[in-house]
């Protein structure tokens, strides 16, 4: 099978692989990927990557990409609310504001703050596939990459026998919740028109505390897919209305939140002779957010954000580019109220086969407006063992502050326009390997962070009796942990197992934090255990279970168990899924408990 990769790079050139689908028991993964540079198997890529295709998605009883993303070891899916309200997604231990969110390729991370970085202008139903970046190998893809990057890819073509597709979907569940979908897709010859909306809402899963939500969202994409151009236009809309108690102060604090998003994009490939090549993309961001708390004033911002990229590749082995981003705010609550930023990176990756060794690297410079200026390496090399593959790399990646960080000035929280960048070095080893046809992904990994940025009280502002948390820069945090998947899917697929997966992922922090008290930086995780499981009992009708264990620096551990069943027929499909069937009681993020069981149930018919 051969996937076509879209763009995936901002601020270097990653040619990317993207793994661990269904394989046959003798071999590595052999599934292809064609990357910005070349294609290659798999097994034989320098970096930790994953995918999650469109089939596998379907055959579970999620409603949005953050559920999905919950699938995935070593994802620390952080989730304020219910329905996907807010989300904060880490990757191997490291904060939220240190994952970069792409939209086929683009960037989507907030420059007002990362909490926004998943007010998405797609829905499930829109996504092709999940491709996920860990470790060093994320540092090419430019800023806020430390930890990891992912990358949802839309479909391009309807791939239906007419070229047409239509469908609907409702579900319900508890505290009222509901949510309906429509989508529409058309192609016809190179060309393809998709279009879908949702709304969703629910009521408090609290009594007593704001928490119910409501959300709009719609977006329209115009694909040409020809033999040497590649055209991608996409709009999308997103308005969400929810209540935030607990969310960003004490669970007790009441609060609502408001947000809109206004998304237009524009990618472009030309495929020359010799593999050479040029791709530009076009990208801009709009967010208005509108914050009330203890009180009806709002707190009002509204972010853009312009991103323009142009690369030419000059062979299979070698590309160079140029990229710039402009960053705007215009807020009531913020010191100055209107600030601007701009940086600008140019980037070379190359890679080189040396027989059965090859090596893959890049190397970016980053400079900012306010004359800072950065140097981001990245090099990564693949080496046979036999049957097996064992990989190496490292580098070096960048996450300023958002613009929150710097200048934010309410009453819980205060920005601090001195706080300085964050720089993070990495190094990761790891192997793939086949043992008697069971896939195994295992690494060992370090990433140490100079000039963390937290929130934070020193201990003259608890003696003073200051509520608030000020934005500084802890002085380091240094990562070592290890991760291991042992998939055995193909080897029981003709038993009827469609998943059957157990991954663990242990991280050992040391904080050198001056501070007594820090907001974040402390939550994070410590031990992370999946078992997936999904079963065809009979045709098309799947039984899953997905068990989670988790345990934080600032949390006792606590058990997650999701249970669902979907049967999919010609045209429609029903499910039914358990969300938090042990109701264990924990914090998820912020500050306010998560959900306890809650039973939900779909329908859903194509046409």
């Amino acid at each position: 099978m051969k996937v076509s990769a879209p763009s995936l790079l901002t601020a270097a050139i990653l040619a990317t692989p993207f793994a661990m689908a269904q394989t046959s028991p003798l071999q590595l993964d052999t599934q292809q990927v064609s990357g910005q540079l070349f294609s290659h198997n798999i097994a034989e890529q320098a970096f930790a990557v994953e995918v999650l295709e469109r089939s596998d998605i379907a055959r579970l009883p999620v409603m949005n990409i953050a559920d999905a993303l919950e699938w995935v070891g070593g994802l620390d899916v952080r989730q304020r609310g219910t329905g996907g309200t807010q989300v904060d997604l880490g990757i191997r231990g490291a904060g939220y504001e240190q994952t970069l969110i792409l939209l086929d390729g683009v960037r989507m991370n907030d420059p007002q703050t990362g909490h926004h970085n998943f007010d998405l202008p797609v829905v499930l139903e829109d996504i092709e596939r999940i491709e996920i970046v860990r470790g060093p190998g994320a540092g090419q893809y430019g800023p806020n990459g430390n930890a990891g990057v992912i990358n949802l890819v839309t479909r391009k073509r309807v791939d239906s026998d007419n070229g047409r597709a239509a469908g609907i979907k409702a579900e319900a569940g508890r505290d009222d919740f509901r949510r309906g979908v429509i989508s529409l897709g058309k192609t016809s010859g190179n060309w393809s028109h998709f279009v879908a909306g949702q709304q969703q809402q629910a009521d408090s899963y609290i009594a007593g505390a704001d928490l119910g939500y409501k959300t709009r969202q719609g977006n329209y994409r115009l694909s040409y897919q020809g033999q040497q151009h590649s055209t991608v236009l996409g709009l999308g809309y997103v308005d969400k209305a929810f209540g935030a108690q607990g969310f960003y102060g004490p669970a007790s604090a009441r609060a609502n939140e408001h947000t809109i998003q206004r998304h237009a994009y524009l990618t472009h490939d030309v495929r020359l002779n010799g593999g050479q090549g040029v791709d530009v993309a076009l990208n801009y961001r709009q967010h208005d957010d509108r914050f009330y708390y203890l009180s009806y004033a709002p707190s009002a911002h509204q972010t853009d954000a312009l991103q323009a990229r142009l690369r030419y590749r000059l062979s299979q082995q070698l590309a160079l580019g140029y990229e710039h981003n402009r960053e705007e705010i215009d807020s009531t609550s913020i010191t100055g109220n209107q600030h601007q930023r701009n940086y600008d990176s140019a980037f070379v990756y190359g890679q080189y086969d040396a027989g059965p060794i090859q090596l893959a690297g890049s190397w970016s410079y980053l400079t900012y407006d306010d004359g800072d200026s950065y140097s981001l390496p990245v090099l990564g090399l693949t080496l046979p063992l036999g049957a097996h593959q064992l990989y190496l790399n490292g580098g070096k990646s960048v996450r300023v502050p958002t613009l929150n960080d710097l200048y934010l000035n309410q009453a819980a929280n205060k920005g601090n326009p001195l706080v300085k960048p964050e720089q993070t070095t990495s190094a990761e080893l790891g192997a793939r390997l086949n043992l008697a046809g069971v896939q195994t992904r295992l690494a060992v990994f370090t990433r140490d962070t100079e000039n963390a940025i937290d929130y934070t009280r020193s201990q003259q502002d608890i003696d003073s009796n200051i509520s608030y948390y000020t934005a500084r820069n802890v002085r380091a945090i240094d990562t070592r942990g290890a991760d291991i998947e042992v998939d055995a899917s193909a080897l029981l697929a003709q038993q009827g197992w469609q998943k059957v997966s157990l991954s663990y992922t242990w991280l050992d922090q040391d904080f050198t934090n001056q501070y007594p008290q820090a907001r974040y930086t402390q939550s994070q995780l410590r031990h992370q255990a999946i078992l997936a499981l999904a079963y065809e009992v009979l045709p098309q009708l799947t039984l899953t279970s997905l068990y989670k264990y988790e345990e934080r620096y600032d949390q006792a551990g606590y058990r997650l168990w999701d249970l669902g069943v979907k049967q999919q027929r010609d045209g429609w499909h029903w499910a039914v899924a358990l969300s938090n069937a042990l109701d264990e009681d924990y914090i998820d993020s912020g500050f306010i408990a998560a959900p306890g069981r809650s039973l939900r149930v779909e329908l859903a018919a194509g046409f």
